[in-house]
């Protein structure tokens, strides 16, 4: 039975050993890092135990050296074990002082009893490295034991059930082995009851690795979408400073077109006006007419201009009734533009309704200029979660493979990514479809709940 437990325990560290490197080397976790280690001496240890190996080493080593050799040993692969489980139960996260103070007291612990181990055994003084670790080393790992289990219950996560576990019967095991056996190195009976301990604490271990694992990939999953949130933000950030400072140029246009040009058009229109009186002429007069006509559809089209480039009825009217009188100037005898909205009307910020609107009114020219469009159909859908536009033409359409990029698209695209939107595009000889979806609840923000 004893060697069945104990090859069986061996199997176990062997097998968990390998695990727990291969996971160190893949994510550089410290605490698989100081499961090797403590695998690794408890294995040393182990080995001692059995005759094959324990008798050969006998006629080499002195067998009281040895003895203190194994006892040198518990202290190390003790001492990495709780390191290991400090680490693993995330103290370095919520107690990182304490933490820091405790694994310099242990590495401390261990060079003082190798120490101990030297004078012990060059001065033949066998009775006090037992003495030191019976007395002195037990009852302190012990005392921490009981320091860090209510703690570690209050700020581990879950697999803390699985390790504690594994802990507790770890350590009645082997006080049980250690009681019984007390230092009798050839007494294997209460071997096995250590060993006993060591299987269960490494099945408790087997489980507690695998909701670690999920941790840790959880945890890596997190700083992704983390950095790729704060990635999207700075974008957002770029896209709004290049979006407000296009939006300020075309205020700054139109204004020069209302105020500069149209308003040097109009005195010019009021001197031919005034000049016609004073003709005679009636052929002078009717070429008058014409120039004061054409200054009139000019001063017409740079109205139109103005109004295109700063849409004064979203501020005044909302981003339904301005996208309704685009779509209403756009229609004429060659070209018809069916606009409709439905739900409930919608308040966005300024900044956004703009970009909508932009988006509407480049999409709709496209369709004119480049598809040769008869009949478009603009279609708004304010679905709460979602507002989704539709837009359709009669178009000769595009290859969307292609398709070199324009201007045009360039900036539509620009300010669907600054909507966070999402933009899908059909095309072919007989016309095109795009539809594009703009979330309404971003940063736990609901427009329509602050629809005025």
């Amino acid at each position: 039975m004893l060697f069945f437990l104990w090859y069986a325990a061996l199997s176990y560290l062997i097998l968990f050993t390998i695990i727990s490197g291969c996971i160190y080397w893949y994510t550089k976790e410290k605490s698989f890092k100081y499961y090797v280690f403590y695998s690794t001496f408890l294995l040393a240890y182990l080995s001692t135990k059995d005759e094959r190996i324990y008798i050969p080493l006998s006629k080499i080593i002195d067998s009281d050296i040895l003895l203190h050799y194994n006892w040198l040993i518990q202290v190390v692969f003790y001492s990495f074990y709780f390191i290991f489980a400090l680490y693993f139960l995330d103290f370095q996260k919520f107690l990182p002082k304490v933490f820091k103070k405790v694994r310099l007291f242990l590495f401390a612990v261990i060079g003082l009893f190798l120490v101990f181990a030297f004078v012990s055994i060059h001065y033949h003084l066998y009775t006090l490295f037992f003495s030191l670790f019976t007395y002195f080393y037990l009852p302190i790992v012990l005392l921490l034991f009981f320091y860090f289990f209510p703690l570690a219950l209050k700020h581990s996560d879950k697999h803390k059930y699985f390790l504690l576990t594994g802990i507790i019967a770890y350590i009645v095991f082997a006080l049980l082995a250690f009681i019984l056996s007390y230092h009798k190195l050839h007494d294997y009976q209460p071997l096995q009851y250590f060993i006993i301990g060591i299987i269960i604490e490494t099945f408790c271990f087997s489980l507690g690795l695998a909701y670690k694992i999920k941790l840790i990939n959880d945890e890596s999953v997190k700083q992704k979408n983390e950095q790729l949130k704060t990635r999207h933000q700075l974008e957002i950030t770029k896209l709004n400073a290049l979006i407000e400072g296009e939006e300020k140029e075309r205020n700054r246009i139109a204004q020069d077109l209302h105020d500069g040009i149209n308003g040097d058009l109009s005195a010019i229109k009021f001197q031919l006006m005034a000049f016609k009186n004073k003709l005679a002429n009636d052929v002078g007069k009717e070429n008058l007419d014409k120039s004061i006509a054409m200054i009139d559809t000019t001063c017409e089209q740079v109205r139109t201009i103005s109004h295109n480039l700063t849409p004064y009825t979203i501020s005044q009217y909302g981003l339904s009734v301005a996208l309704e009188q685009f779509c209403n100037k756009m229609n004429h005898s060659s070209l018809s533009i069916d606009y409709q909205w439905f739900g409930e009307d919608l308040v966005l910020p300024k900044n956004r309704e703009t970009s909508l609107y932009r988006i509407v009114q480049e999409l709709v020219q496209n369709a004119i200029k480049h598809a040769k469009a008869k009949e478009i159909l603009v279609y708004c859908n304010n679905l709460e979660e979602f507002l989704n536009i539709t837009i359709e033409d009669d178009g000769i359409g595009f290859d969307e493979n292609k398709q070199t990029k324009g201007i045009g698209l360039i900036n539509i695209e620009k300010r669907v990514n600054y909507l966070n939107a999402k933009m899908e595009i059909e095309s072919s000889n007989q016309g095109t479809t795009i539809l594009i979806s703009i979330p309404l609840k971003t940063n736990n923000y609901d427009f329509n709940s602050h629809n005025g």
